[in-house]
């Protein structure tokens, strides 16, 4: 029935209502999807930034849209002040991962005076999302100028923030240089980041009869646009300047789990520079990243040409998948479907041979085709026999280990599908197991395959048997969780969950932009619950015995997940200690007191953590050849330091601010504690996760008080360092750590970085 047509007076009510509802949807819909998407001219608009709908963007991001000057084509624009007028500046781009440029071609301060240089004053709402950018540029331009600029905190009428003079004077006697500023008639300088407010002057210089004119100005200088020999001249050329920005005021892990959240599910989140947070799409996805905007879509790559398949024409398949694709041949083809590969080869490639050559191996063909097929025949049998051999010793295994005695048993060609038969684009990293790849499985379920590099012999393998015992016994979210395993290959295969944001040693020595030191601590406090939980929480007490930072994972939250178990171990709970024969573990992390006795404990897994803990503080490397012509061991520099009262000086200048000094004292502290020569005077993990909450909330003073980070006791390190005074007395001490009262102690640790 149409809406709105009569038939009686009995359904007229209930049909129009419906048909309004209907409307009022349909209504809704569309009002949702044009907030995805809003258009200026030939420029698209997307969250968090609006024009006219506040329900589309986040407070704060608000920008309009009106003809540019030219009145031929229209732009977008942002507010701004200067010299307290509010002032639009063109938007040239808006990167959603953090930044746009504004067209700041007029932003000058120019005068042609000797005597009374030109003034601007540039501001961004103070609680506004938006900062000047700290690879911007401050710039005098002009043969004989000079000019100066002074940042302040939140407004103009703040106390001033480290006042600069820069740039006095520029010169255009020198050789023009296109690519470099501080040369012909002009002169740079960088400024501070995370400013909003900045105040420039600028102009020429008298000298003899003549007046130069020249002016200042702050730009980014890849969008510095400058016709040649024209640094000495005023007028010509275009620049921008680039602002940062981010959505609210906390980080990835404060805003998750809020409104505030912003982050599509396929999409990772980045703490952005001047406070908040921003989103960028995972590989194989592409779109601004943002839930409210439009989000991250799988990029189809079989139809963006790619030349790592073989052509269609050619017998190549390409199949899409969620985030990545597999190259694959079509029927009646074999071989990898790669270019570079094994490509695809026709079954019918030799349907041109001489007939005679065909009559002639005829039967010697027959013949070996049958030899063939029950060779397969009985490899087959004898493989399925052999793992289910195999299969029936690992239940058993797991069943006397307290492990979980049913796992999910993955067939060898369901994961070599998953990782694209094991592609190079597809590793994740590698270590002393083995490989771990990137896996897609056929319901979209992203995993982690980490295939070892010794061939499967469950009558002898215990390591791998060791790592499924173990990870099938633990729940907890801070903990790598095991799916299942691969018996199938010569191989064998463990199938986990994936975690997507890389390692913590990654994000401490590679990342452009620094993890803060909220999440630092947090990632510190959810290491240590883990690892409490392993030495006291599981059905059995687990040592892991190789605690880095290169074994701890981050979620696309920053959430840690402590991973690789090849070389842990079970113990029983009437002896808390473990006996080796090999020494194992990673240089730069070991207890030195393992070395002596063999004997690994709870205690161990503490030594490592402090040395985490350290790099978290500082930002280096266990161990490194960076300063020195020798291998320094962190642990020694991070505690001479300490000693010295010198501790910031290898801080993080990406993680310290004044507010947070006291913390990181704290923590280091703290780690001076976990680093103690004496195992028996270390704290249990336990005890570190109760310290570091406590030092977070500073709601009291920290349970280990100064005296007892005093010195430790001469007696014991006299003891320890007599039986191995041969060793330490033949050790060159790293200049740039110098001698302390605990030189036997840092020597001790040098030492066993080394074995």
């Amino acid at each position: 029935m149409a809406c709105g047509k009569k038939k009686s007076s009995t359904l007229q009510t209930p049909w129009q209502v419906g048909c309004v509802l209907i409307i009022w949807l349909y209504s809704a819909a569309s009002a949702v999807s044009q907030c995805n998407i809003q258009f200026c001219g030939s420029q698209n608009v997307s969250y968090p930034f609006w024009i006219d709908n506040p329900s589309c963007g986040y407070p704060g991001f608000q920008i309009s849209c009106r003809e540019k000057d030219n009145g031929n084509s229209s732009g977008l624009f942002l507010e701004a002040g200067v010299n307290g007028t509010q002032t639009e500046f063109e938007i040239l781009n808006i990167d959603y991962t953090g930044s746009l440029i504004i067209n700041s071609t007029s932003l000058k301060a120019m005068s042609c005076s000797g005597n009374d240089d030109a003034s601007v004053l540039f501001e961004l709402p103070a609680d506004g999302p938006f900062t000047i950018a700290s690879n911007n540029k401050f710039v005098v331009i002009g043969c004989r100028s000079k000019g100066s600029f002074r940042v302040y905190n939140g407004n103009y009428n703040n106390e001033v923030d480290g006042g600069e003079v820069i740039c006095r004077t520029t010169t255009c006697l020198n050789q023009y240089d296109p690519e470099y500023c501080n040369t012909y008639g002009c002169c740079e300088s960088g400024i501070p980041g995370k400013q909003r407010v900045i105040n420039f002057t600028g102009g020429g210089i008298s000298y003899a009869a003549y007046t130069a004119c020249g002016f200042s100005t702050i730009l980014d200088p890849v969008t510095w646009s400058l016709p040649p020999n024209q640094y000495g001249a005023i007028g010509g050329g275009h620049y921008g300047l680039r602002l940062e920005w981010g959505i609210g005021h906390g980080d990835c892990l404060t805003a998750k789990g809020t409104a505030n959240y912003s982050c599509a599910g396929t999409a990772q989140c980045s703490n952005a520079i001047g406070g908040g947070h921003v989103c960028k799409c995972l590989t194989g996805y592409e779109g601004t990243g943002y839930s409210n905007g439009t989000g991250c879509t799988d990029v189809d790559e079989c139809n963006r040409h790619l030349d790592q398949c073989v052509e269609p024409s050619q017998g190549g398949v390409c199949y899409n998948l969620p985030g990545s694709y597999n190259c694959s041949c079509a029927k009646d083809y074999s071989g990898d479907g790669l270019q570079n590969g094994t490509r695809c080869q026709s079954s019918d490639s030799n349907q041109f041979a001489a007939p005679a050559i065909i009559g002639s191996v005829s039967s010697v063909a027959v013949v070996c085709v049958a030899a063939s097929l029950l060779v397969w025949w009985l490899k087959k049998r004898h493989l399925k026999l052999v793992e289910a051999k195999y299969y029936q010793k690992l239940q058993q295994h797991l069943a006397s280990r307290g492990g979980r005695e049913s796992l999910r048993m993955f067939s060898a060609d369901e994961l070599a599908k998953a990782s694209n038969n094991y592609s190079k684009e597809m590793v994740l990293g590698s270590g002393g197991f083995g490989i771990v790849f990137k896996g897609i499985l056929s319901d979209g379920t992203l995993v982690a395959i980490k295939k070892s590099k010794q061939a499967l012999d469950l009558e002898d393998d215990h390591e791998f048997l060791n790592e499924i015992a173990i990870l099938s016994q633990i729940n907890h979210r801070n903990i790598v969780k095991l799916l299942g395993c691969c018996i199938q290959t010569k191989f064998p295969m463990l199938v986990s969950e994936f975690v997507p944001n890389g390692t913590l040693y990654e994000h401490l020595q590679f990342k452009e932009i620094s993890l803060p030191w909220e999440s630092r601590l947090q990632i510190a406090i959810e290491t240590g619950e883990a690892l409490a939980y392993l030495h006291s929480g599981a059905s059995q007490p687990i040592f892991h015995r190789d605690v880095k930072s290169s074994n701890i994972l981050l979620d696309k939250t920053f959430s840690p997940k402590v991973a690789d178990f090849g070389i842990s171990r079970l113990i029983s709970t009437s002896n808390n200690t473990h006996h080796t024969t090999n020494i194992m573990g990673t240089k730069g992390y070991l207890d030195p007191e393992y070395f002596q006795t063999y004997q690994l404990t709870d205690k161990s897994d503490v030594f490592s953590f402090g040395v985490v803990l350290i790099e978290l503080l500082t930002g280096l490397k266990p161990l490194s050849v960076e300063r020195i012509s020798e291998e320094w061991n962190l642990s020694t520099l991070f505690l001479a330091r300490l000693n010295h009262n010198r501790l910031r000086e290898i801080l993080d200048s990406g993680a310290l601010e004044d507010e947070n000094l006291q913390q990181m004292e704290d923590v280091a502290r703290l780690a001076k504690v976990c680093l103690h020569l004496e195992r028996r005077k270390r704290p249990s993990m336990k005890e570190v996760v109760e310290e570091l909450v406590w030092i977070r909330g500073g709601t009291r003073k920290t349970k280990f008080h100064e005296s007892d980070y005093a010195t430790f006791e001469q007696t014991s390190i006299s003891q320890k360092a007599s039986q191995t005074s041969t060793e330490f007395r033949s050790y060159d001490f790293p200049s740039t750590v110098g001698r302390t009262s605990e030189e036997p102690f840092t020597a001790l640790i040098q030492m066993s970085s080394l074995l």
